[in-house]
């Protein structure tokens, strides 16, 4: 068997006297040029066939400009009927990594074993494989009986007891967790945790969402139906018969006022940067609340846009159903009309400027408020499987330069991908 540098070297251990490798169902000779390394067994080395009660031992030798980067190579194999994969832990013995599958899973049960070998570095990416859970390995497992003269016999299954892990020859280590950089580190429908380690759970990272929000706002009342407040402020007031205000009113220290806002239809995407991170952009269309737009005054632009950041309470809440609760800081651009009430009171010393105007009477105020605003928020969302949920929150927005406080509840469905 060769055991050139730069391919796979696949030798017989203590306990059985046949190689390791096994049929390859990929082509041999490419080499990738993107991702990790592909190494290859040679063409004699390819078949491999096993008695039962015996373990089928694996050696790998790697080319010198992986090994002094391997930290860990590992043997993912499955039995034949067996639907689950298992990862193996090969131990460094010199320059070769050497390691069994136990002799006492490989049983009676006949068969093709699959098998792959990935290598990973100290941070778990993966720098180097053989053959693939796609295409993998072979090593047909048989009765001693139809096997040929000195094939895959030798000496069975010993007492478990005698056979300890780390035995030449005996089982390897089985890897509970396997480290990784990234979700192509891992493989079988697992993905790369928070904690850097392979885990099989259906969390969603893309979070797309489609809700209702309803402006509720408050705003300053003082002086606000002067000419320069409506010409410069973003006001607008108007009298009984809906003719705007435009008299001489005297200064007065009123309370504030505020009211509904525009109603939007919102729709946002997130993204899971952290297992209780997200980041995100939402973009909405007033369809109800606009207010008059007095002559030579800024048009309502429906629009809205916010980015925003968001921290979710829990231990890993999008990898399982139930509630989740979260707080979040966001901001951008939103016009928002609010209307409300007030009284002036007539200056009967200023020259009348309008007929018609009481000596004090109550008028209705529109405050376009906006263009910007901050914001910070909180919100329950309840998700009743991985990739749906329903939400409702509530956020507070500072808006300017035109000010206003604007309270924002909304409530809505989220579909993760």
């Amino acid at each position: 068997m060769s055991r050139a540098r730069g391919i796979f070297a696949l030798a017989a251990l203590a306990l059985a006297s046949v190689s390791g490798a096994g049929r390859a169902e990929e082509p041999a000779e490419d080499r990738g040029t993107m991702g990790p390394e592909v190494l290859h067994n040679p063409t004699l080395e390819r078949t491999a066939e096993q008695g039962i009660l015996r373990a089928v031992p694996i050696s790998i030798e790697l080319p010198i400009d992986i090994a002094l980067r391997a930290r860990r190579v590992l043997v993912h194999y499955r039995l034949w009927g067996d639907p689950d994969w298992t990862a193996l832990e090969l131990r460094r013995s010199g320059a070769r990594y050497e390691g069994a599958i136990p002799c006492l899973e490989i049983s009676t049960v006949t068969g093709d074993l699959r098998y792959y070998i990935r290598v990973h570095d100290a941070e778990g990416r993966v720098i180097a494989t053989g053959a693939s859970r796609a295409r993998p390995y072979l090593v047909t497992i048989k009765h001693d009986t139809v096997l040929e003269p000195g094939q895959g016999k030798g000496a069975k299954c010993p007492d478990p007891a005698d056979c300890p892990a780390g035995l030449l020859g005996c089982p390897s280590e089985r890897v509970v967790e396997i480290a990784c950089q990234s979700d192509a580190d891992c493989e079988g429908g697992t993905t790369c945790s928070w904690r850097g380690f392979c885990e099989r759970v259906d969390r969603r990272k893309n979070w797309f969402s489609l809700g209702v929000q309803q402006d509720v706002g408050a705003f300053a009342t003082a002086g606000v139906c002067s000419l320069y407040s409506q010409e410069n402020e973003g006001y607008a007031c108007f009298r009984a018969d809906d003719a705007q205000y435009t008299g001489t009113a005297v200064q007065t220290n009123t309370p504030p006022s505020g009211g509904l806002g525009p109603t939007r239809v919102v729709v946002g995407f997130e993204r899971l940067i952290h297992y209780d991170t997200t980041l995100g952009l939402r973009v909405g269309w007033a369809f109800f609340g606009e207010g008059p737009t007095p002559r030579e005054g800024t048009a309502f632009v429906p629009f809205s846009f916010a980015a925003r950041a968001t921290h979710w309470f829990g231990d890993d809440l999008f990898a399982r159903s139930g509630p989740r609760p979260y707080t979040f800081v966001t901001g951008g651009y939103a016009m928002v009309d609010l209307k409300g009430r007030t009284v002036v009171r007539e200056n009967p010393l200023a020259p009348p400027y309008q007929g018609g105007n009481d000596l004090e009477q109550e008028v209705t105020v529109w405050k376009r408020a906006g263009d910007g605003f901050v914001g910070a928020g909180a919100g329950l969302a309840f998700a009743w499987e991985s990739r749906r949920a329903a939400f409702v929150e509530i956020a507070a927005h500072a808006v300017f330069p035109f000010g206003a406080l604007v309270l924002a509840p909304s409530a809505g469905i989220t579909l993760g991908f």
